[in-house]
């Protein structure tokens, strides 16, 4: 009985314990064409970020949001976890043969994880946090997405978010 006790509380021990690991994640492209059509929805792109899952108590990904052409503008970022093209309060965006990206109204399935900022410039850091990501980095598979509450110059914008790490808390 004593020694039960005691490998029971070693294990309460050790799973109280943690340790923050950083695992890369890879690059996700969101392409906004026509903004008339976005303004005030989260636009998503039609492929989901896939790695492989790590079982994680939290989560911080940390990056950089990359503009093809220099912006000032503030961005809400978001992450979701189903799919947007089973949605059906998301509009399909296409260049008239491929679905590139999928504009949602914020609803259950987003959750705002953190904003990039332009300021006449091309990228912005990135510190992302949330419920969604940590879900995600468990399952190894997310949407990140952009909402644009302002306009944007004439033309496609698109958005990459690179050099993306995520530190993640693991239990022992």
């Amino acid at each position: 009985m004593k020694r039960l006790l005691a490998s029971l509380g070693l294990s309460f021990l050790l799973a109280a314990c943690s340790v923050s690991v950083t695992v890369p994640l890879p690059e996700q492209r969101v392409t906004l064409a026509a903004v008339g059509d976005t303004l005030g929805r989260v636009v998503y792109p039609a492929k989901p970020m896939e790695f492989p899952g790590v079982p994680v108590k939290g989560v911080e990904v940390s990056g950089v949001l990359e503009a093809n052409q220099p912006l000032t503008l503030t961005l809400n970022l978001y992450a979701r976890l189903t799919n947007p093209a089973s949605d059906p309060n998301c509009i399909a965006l296409s260049d008239f043969t491929t679905v590139y990206a999928y504009a949602c109204p914020v609803g259950p399935d987003d959750e705002k994880v953190g904003s990039a900022s332009f300021t006449l410039s091309q990228s912005s850091p990135l510190a992302l946090n949330g419920q969604n990501l940590t879900q995600g980095v468990q399952a190894g598979k997310l949407w990140l997405g952009v909402e644009v509450n302002q306009g944007l110059p004439a033309g496609p914008v698109d958005f990459t978010f690179k050099n993306l790490k995520a530190t993640v808390t693991v239990g022992l």
